[in-house]
């Protein structure tokens, strides 16, 4: 599955105009230490439109490092196990019968990216990636100030 990816890759980095940017793409995309992100698309319609996508996936920790500082611009990211919003708000897997969960993105077609702490549970929704909200409950203070 590698050798194919990286083949593909490099064949549509050699069709690119900064080739040195692509380079820099395709030596990150085969990081081995993958993180969880929240990647927002916009890609261009052929009618002239654009489409957004909102997608939960794993990404190369290094390619992630240079989108992130702005220090890769171009390129391809290749996104594995994707995960997408539905419209009941729920989140669900990219992968079945047709689909094997990964995609490959243009970077110049991201608009926000943030790293995600934990792999999101499909069937759930936002309220996974909530901070515990404190019940009401007080830290002792180590004397009772009510006698």
């Amino acid at each position: 599955m590698k050798i194919p990816l990286v083949l593909l890759l490099a064949t549509l980095t050699l069709a690119g105009c900064r080739a040195e940017e692509e380079a820099k793409a395709l030596q990150a995309n085969v990081s081995k230490e993958q993180v969880w992100t929240f990647i927002h698309f916009n890609v261009p319609e052929e009618d002239e439109g654009m489409e957004s996508y909102y997608y939960f996936g794993q990404i190369p920790k290094s390619i992630y490092q240079l989108i992130s500082t702005n220090s890769l611009e171009s390129g391809f990211v290749h996104v594995q196990n994707m995960h997408y919003w539905g419209n009941d708000d729920l989140i669900y897997s990219y992968r079945d019968q047709q689909n094997n969960g990964d995609m490959i993105f243009r970077i110049e077609d991201i608009q926000t990216i943030k790293l995600v702490r934990k792999a999101p549970v499909v069937g759930r929704g936002y309220e996974q990636f909530e901070e515990p909200k404190n019940q009401g409950i007080r830290p002792a203070s180590g004397e009772d100030k009510s006698s």
